[in-house]
């Protein structure tokens, strides 16, 4: 009978330490959102200099899976625009879409720095984690907020964002859709989306 009572309390400490470690798990994702938002936020509303854009992109690069990114745009829909890529296109494209990305979340974050950050919560989704937040400036007050979630993927080792959905509307299926069209219209293709890469991401 002790041993018994022994093994139920042994049993019910692991079952709550096994709990306490999947929620806190799950709640490293949110984290680490929040922790980069305000390193980027910080940086941002320094004056700007080159000193300040190079650890801007220094944060972005620990913040945002470039690769991982860059993959999920060309193979996110149902034809995989990836394998028809050369090597060689496969690493011109990735630059130039990494400069497009850091360009446009540089932007959208300068435009928000007077917004409060809400995060709601998260959200298992096909072996990663959705970060929810609502933005909702703090000027414009009767303005809505909007949402904007991170999806984070921990599959390198370290939680790193894969993609942005801001009012359920995802970057990397955004960007597939622009080029799977682009590579499907007759005298288009791959020269016309490099194209206009070069001209999106060009500062």
């Amino acid at each position: 009978m002790k041993s018994f009572f022994f093994n139920c309390l042994f049993l019910c400490a692991l079952g709550f330490f096994l709990t306490v470690s999947s929620n806190a798990h799950a709640e490293e994702p949110r984290e680490f959102v929040e922790q980069q938002h305000v390193k980027l936020t910080g940086l941002l509303k320094q004056p700007a200099s080159a000193s300040r854009d190079a650890q801007v992109s220094q944060v972005m690069a620990a913040t945002v899976d470039y690769d991982a990114l860059v993959l999920r745009t060309f193979t996110v829909g149902k034809t995989d625009l990836w394998a028809q890529l050369t090597p060689a296109q496969r690493q011109e494209v990735s630059g130039l879409l990494r400069k497009l990305v850091e360009k446009n979340y540089k932007s959208n974050l300068t435009k928000t720095l007077d917004f409060g950050i809400t995060y709601t919560g998260v959200k298992e989704q096909s072996g990663d984690t959705k970060v929810r937040t609502e933005a909702k400036s703090k000027v414009k007050v009767r303005d809505p907020a909007f949402r904007v979630d991170y999806l984070v993927s921990q599959k390198s080792g370290s939680n790193r964002v894969i993609d942005i959905i801001t009012e359920g509307s995802s970057l990397t299926k955004n960007y597939y859709d622009q080029f799977l069209k682009m590579m499907t219209t007759a005298g288009q293709g791959y020269p016309y989306m490099v194209q206009k890469l070069k001209e999106k991401s060009a500062n």
